[in-house]
């Protein structure tokens, strides 16, 4: 306790003499951080655009993908390249996925049943 007393007591003369803390002026050290914040933020700013720009041009190749895949899938019909041919082809995408996952639910339940039954019997059995 006294190595810490005397520590706090040898401080307090330094900022007493070195004036009001109101006086003090930041610095070129001051400058220096808030600059490398600043040029860390551009490089930040500037990577994502790159990045964004990348994001743009997948999704763009994945739009023309589906568009082809609805213009041969509609193309009997003779809607060829409309937007709601392109709009047509998620859609029944996602009835086949509601559909399958009905037929699985449906096998989970039948084994379900038949284990529930295996078990009823052979405890009739015993």
């Amino acid at each position: 306790m006294n190595a810490v007393s005397g520590l706090l007591t040898n401080a307090q003369p330094v900022l007493a003499s070195s004036g009001s803390l109101d006086k003090t002026k930041p610095g070129l050290v001051a400058f220096l951080i808030v600059l490398a914040l600043g040029v860390a933020l551009w490089a930040l700013l500037k990577n994502m655009g790159k990045q964004l720009g990348r994001a743009q041009e997948h999704f763009e190749a994945e739009d023309a993908a589906l568009a082809a895949e609805a213009a041969t899938a509609v193309g009997t019909v003779g809607t060829v390249g409309t937007a709601e041919a392109v709009a047509e082809v998620p859609a029944q995408k996602q009835a086949e996925a509601q559909m399958q996952t009905q037929a699985q639910k449906q096998t989970q339940a039948q084994k379900q049943v038949k284990a529930k039954g295996k078990d009823g019997k052979g405890a009739a059995a015993e």
